[in-house]
């Protein structure tokens, strides 16, 4: 049986459980992962998790803020007036916006409140500041 070693291409389902119960990614391991352990394209203590998993195996892996998306930054949170949005766009709790610095960088926000004089956009990442409790199920070890 194989095991995941550094370098080796792995698949794992998996689901994300929040300290307060919630789950994000996918209930009952039901979210499909493709990774390259090593390669950084996934979060490090993620990768560091699947290592020495053989497939078939289940394991808990968890994951602090620092670890994860960073703490939630309250400097993140901006009120902008509304007048800085076109007419036509329908802003709303939950909808995510860009941004485009003068670098041509594009910067995504959620929005967080909406009255007629202005919008509340939040910077941060929606998991920055949580703990991360993934739930992974190593599928192919290539």
């Amino acid at each position: 049986m194989k095991t995941a070693q550094p370098g080796n291409t792995v698949t794992i389902r998996f689901s994300i459980v929040l300290d307060s119960g919630a789950t994000v990614g996918g209930p009952g391991h039901t979210t499909p992962l493709t990774f390259a352990i090593g390669k950084g394209r996934v979060l490090k203590k993620l990768e560091e998790g699947v290592l020495g998993m053989a497939e078939g195996e289940k394991r808990k892996i968890q994951i602090s803020p620092a670890e994860g998306y960073g703490e939630y930054n309250q400097d993140l949170v901006l009120k902008v007036e509304r007048k800085h949005f076109t007419p036509d766009i329908k802003l709303s709790p939950g909808r995510t916006v860009q941004y485009q610095n003068t670098s041509g960088e594009r910067v995504n926000f959620v929005v967080r409140e909406v009255n007629d004089q202005t919008v509340t956009i939040d910077g941060n990442h929606p998991l920055a500041g949580m703990n991360l409790n993934y739930e992974v199920e190593l599928v192919a070890v290539k």
